[in-house]
Formats: structure tokens, C-alpha cells, sequence
């Protein structure tokens, strides 16, 4: 889709397409803009921006045959619909599909596998939501997201939060208590230089591993109207997210000599085992493959991969098995179809996620959610900041707008999920409207919104 918010108004752009999603859905006009009286109102206290969207009288968008099916069958977190009618992957049972972006949970589970239920609305049945811009294309992916539910009168507040890579750790620790304090939310990526000195911590992993976010869950599916190598992808992949090679711990030991510490605990190794043959069991997956490197490091990697066989033992419905983490890359680029959902340590599943998002068109089109028992943090898959096209107007917004579907269905608001989920992928859909990373017409005007929706030359 066009990487701009006048994409999101032009004849073929994302408004039109929310509203012609919400009649199917719903019947009847749910789709409110800036001419049905929608206002938005921001305010600063201590520091942080407040932004409400008012609307006169904010209505539920009530539940469609389509969204009450989805909810049966759930979503990642929360039990959400899913994007639209799709015909199960290779190798799936006959269940219905996940919606792109987001695995799919029974009602039955509250939430994601691990999780009580999400926090409850609030203010008038709103919901209040921490909203990090981030470094890069993050503020401007985060304005998408922003203008978007202000079109679609989605009942959610932002708490702005300005954190970016010359924040001082106080401003990571408001920003950590605005999540606590909100129980969701949405984030740019935050810059990390590596030239920076070694006291200095990634804000990313600060964030992750002070509220314990311990699963970092993708959905790497093959999207409509987007021409890759491979076709017919549907991986969930299941990242442990606080352990690992991203443990913080290096030292000197003598000069030239330096020690990095990859840390593997039996408690955490289980712990994302259960989550990742949950979610298969939830989302009605056959197989678990447990990616590693038992081979060279048998203490560490052996021990994950221990208990990944023992909590195995308990899901005899679910076939697993194990592969080292080289051969994975090279099986997910020649064949990605013969996985399903795939569970990893932590550097190993950032090299994976990554991977996997180019099999599918890109960075910019890949959501993805960080879980722990109390509280979930949404942001793109692949958590690049994308320096070298910020403010030129040609960032790709899908992944940043799936991404806020999978808080909305977090949130259960799925009526609201299933209408911006839809017009994303019908916007897709139209190559006119594409941004340059995946072939589309887009280029830098300074900043000025182009003219995607003109007809292309006759030949």
C-alpha cells in the first residue's frame, strides 16, 4: 500500500476500503471520518502526550457471522478474528486459517497461551494504549496507525511515550511504567548504536526483559497481491525473547580477550516450549521444529533442546522435530512450505524472523507481538528502524497497521481488527497503491504525498 496518509484517502486508498470492509461486515455504515464529527485531542502530562480520538457517540462495531466464527476459532492474543476467509496451508488440519500476521486462539484461552485476560476498557469502554514513535520510520509508521483508527473510530487512547536511542534510562523507566500502568502497546523500533560504550543497553531489550515479555510471536504468510519467489508460506515462528545471546553480559577478561555470555536456563527453555505447542494445538498445526546448535554447543543449546523433547512428550498430537540453525536457513530459502510453527532461542529467532520476512515481500509487511504473563507489546516483525527512508513519505505501513490489528484483536476488539485487516489487504490487492520495497511506483517528492493513484501508461 502507498506509503502515505493521502493513500489512505484516494480513490483506491485505505478509507474507501475500510468502508466497503465494513458494509460486508456489518451490514451497514460503521465507518466514521473527520466529516462525521471525529476530532482528536491531545494533551501533555508529565512529559508524555495523551491523544483521544472523540467522536459523539463512539458505537461497538457489532459482531458479524464472519468475526463470531473467527472468535470461535480465536486469534495470537486474544481470541481475534482473522483477516478473511482462507483455505488452510499445507500441511494444516481443517481448521479456519489465521488472518495474516497474527496466529489464531480458541475462545476458550483467554488470550495468548500464557496470559489471564487482556486489560479491560475503561473511560466510557475505551481503552488506553502506550504508544512509543521510536527512531527512524517509526513516528511516522506510529502516525498511520494513529490516523487510521481515527477513520475507523476505533475506541482506543494513546499515551505517547518519546523514547529513541539518546534516551536516558529514566525515560526507558516512564516509559516501562506507562505499559505497566496500561497493560498494551505499540512501539517504533528504538535505535541501538553499536558505537555507543558497553554501559550502554539496548532500549529494546530493557523494555522486553523488565516486563518479562518472553515470546516473540510472527506470522510469516504469503500475502495477496505481493509477488515473491516462494508462495503458499504460513509459518508461526516462536522466539524466546529474554535469555540467550541477549543477556548483556560481557566482560574483558585480559586485554584483546572479551566473553559474551549465552545464558540457557531448564525454567525459560520449557516455559517457551509450552507456549510454542499451545499455539500449534490453538491453531490446529500438525508439526513443532525446534531450531538449535546442540551440535557445538551442547551444554547451552543442548539443554534447550532437551526440554523442548520433554515438553513434547506431552502433545502427542503434534509431531516434532528438531533441525541446527544452518540447515534451517537454508531449507526455509529453498523450501519455507514444510514448516509450520518453528520455536528458537533468541538470537537464532531474530536471524529466522528476519529471514522469513523476506521469503514474504519484506520487512514492511511483517507484524509482530511480544508476550508475558501481564502484559504485550506490538510492534513489526523484523524491528528494523529504517533510517535511510525516514521522512521521504515511502515507508511501508502494513506491517505497522497489522500490527495494531493484533493489539485490537488483543484488545477483543475485533470488529474493528477484521474491517482495517481486510482494507489493508485489498489495498494490497492494487499494485498502484504499492510502495517501492515491494515494486511499487513510490519515490521521494520532499516529503509531499505522490500521486499513487494514477492510472499507469498505456503501452
Amino acid at each position: 500500500m502507498a506509503g502515505g496518509t493521502a493513500s489512505l484517502r484516494g480513490p483506491s486508498g485505505l478509507a474507501p476500503r475500510m468502508r466497503r470492509a465494513s458494509h460486508a461486515q456489518n451490514g451497514r455504515r460503521d465507518f466514521c471520518g473527520a466529516a462525521g464529527g471525529v476530532r482528536e485531542s491531545t494533551r501533555r502530562t508529565g512529559g508524555r502526550e495523551v491523544s483521544r480520538v472523540l467522536e459523539p457517540r463512539p458505537r461497538a462495531a457489532p459482531r458479524s457471522r464472519e468475526s463470531s466464527a473467527a472468535a470461535i476459532a480465536g486469534s495470537g492474543h486474544g481470541g481475534g478474528a482473522g483477516g478473511g476467509a482462507a483455505a488452510p496451508g499445507p500441511g494444516r488440519a481443517g481448521a479456519a486459517a489465521p488472518g495474516p500476521g497474527f496466529p489464531m486462539m480458541p475462545s476458550g484461552a483467554t488470550s495468548h497461551p500464557s496470559r489471564a485476560s487482556p486489560p479491560p476498557a475503561k473511560y466510557g469502554g475505551r481503552h488506553t494504549v502506550t504508544l512509543i514513535p521510536g527512531d527512524g520510520i517509526g513516528p511516522e509508521l506510529m502516525l498511520h496507525v494513529k490516523e487510521v483508527f481515527r477513520h475507523a473510530c476505533v475506541p482506543v487512547d494513546f499515551e505517547e511515550v518519546r523514547v529513541d536511542a539518546e534516551s536516558s534510562e529514566e525515560d526507558v523507566h516512564n516509559a516501562i511504567m506507562a505499559i505497566r500502568r496500561n497493560g498494551v502497546a505499540i512501539k517504533g523500533n528504538i535505535e541501538t548504536n553499536h558505537n555507543l560504550p558497553p554501559s550502554h543497553k539496548s532500549r529494546n531489550n530493557l523494555i522486553r526483559t523488565s516486563l518479562d515479555l518472553y515470546a516473540n510471536v510472527i506470522h510469516c504468510r504469503s500475502l495477496p497481491g505481493v509477488e515473491t519467489r516462494h508462495r503458499d508460506i504460513d509459518i508461526l515462528i516462536v522466539r524466546e525473547n529474554t535469555e540467550g545471546e541477549y543477556s548483556s553480559l560481557e566482560h574483558e577478561s585480559v586485554a584483546g580477550v572479551v566473553e559474551s555470555l549465552k545464558i540457557i536456563t531448564a525454567g525459560r527453555s520449557r516455559r517457551i516450549a509450552h507456549y510454542a505447542f499451545r499455539l500449534a494445538r490453538a491453531a490446529a498445526r500438525r508439526s513443532v521444529t525446534a531450531v538449535h546448535k546442540a551440535n557445538i554447543m551442547k551444554l547451552g543449546d543442548g539443554l534447550f533442546l532437551q526440554c523442548c523433547k520433554e515438553v513434547a512428550a506431552e502433545y502427542p498430537e503434534i509431531t516434532f522435530q528438531s533441525m541446527i540453525v544452518d540447515n534451517t536457513t537454508m531449507q526455509l530459502v529453498s523450501r519455507p512450505q514444510q514448516f509450520d510453527v518453528m520455536v528458537m532461542p533468541n538470537l537464532y529467532g531474530n536471524i529466522v524472523n528476519n529471514v522469513c520476512a523476506g521469503l514474504v515481500g519484506g520487512p514492511g509487511l511483517v507484524p509482530g507481538a511480544n508476550y508475558g504473563h501481564d502484559y504485550a507489546v506490538f510492534e513489526t516483525a523484523t524491528r528494523n528502524t529504517g533510517k535511510s527512508i525516514a521522512n521521504r513519505n515511502i515507508a511501508n505501513p502494513t506491517a505497522a497497521l497489522l500490527a495494531g490489528c493484533m493489539m485490537l484483536d488483543h484488545l477483543r476488539l475485533h470488529g474493528y481488527a477484521s474491517t482495517i485487516r481486510q482494507a489493508v489487504l485489498s489495498s494490497l490487492d492494487d499494485p498502484r497503491t504499492h510502495t517501492p520495497d515491494i515494486g511499487g511506483p513510490g519515490h521521494d517528492l520532499g516529503g509531499r504525498p505522490e500521486h499513487h493513484l494514477a492510472p499507469p501508461p498505456r503501452s
